[in-house]
């Protein structure tokens, strides 16, 4: 089965040719998960890339928190996982799926090596990648009450 159209919308591959997606296409295979399935939490270590084909994902912060807070949701095309081609290759974050989830999982080592083998595509994608991450920094920022103190 093919994973083409919904790497064709992931954050991580724009501007990737589909003869480059055919190339990604075969580190990758597909999960199901039903809701409430906890997929990782924030420190695990990150081997894969993730990529929702159908469902939602709330991406979550715990540790430190009195509470949990949701940085994002990420749905249908939505990306996540990114810290599996990031040293020290850690989440940043947990993931639990809302509600029953497809997901596509590409092998985070294998996506490496195809970075390094065509720096073309790993300039693509780690550019795509930076903006993903400054993304969901500012998306996080939004939700922390700010107080003001003085310098």
């Amino acid at each position: 089965m093919s994973y083409i159209e919904t790497l064709r919308k992931c954050e991580y591959f724009r501007g990737l040719t589909d003869d480059d997606l055919k190339l990604i296409e075969k580190a990758c295979n597909r999960e199901e998960y039903d809701e409430g399935v906890i997929l990782y939490h924030e420190g695990d270590e990150a081997k894969d890339l993730r990529v929702v084909e159908k469902g939602k994902v709330s991406i979550r912060i715990e540790e430190g928190l009195t509470k949990p807070l949701t940085v994002c949701i990420v749905s249908d095309g939505g990306a996540f996982g990114w810290s599996a081609l990031v040293k020290p290759h850690r989440f940043t974050a947990g993931a639990k799926c809302l509600e029953k989830t497809s997901i596509i999982v590409i092998d985070g080592a294998e996506m490496l090596q195809m970075c390094r083998a065509d720096t073309r595509i790993g300039e693509i994608v780690m550019e795509n990648l930076a903006y993903l991450i400054s993304s969901r920094l500012r998306q996080a920022r939004q939700q922390i009450p700010i107080q003001s103190q003085p310098w």
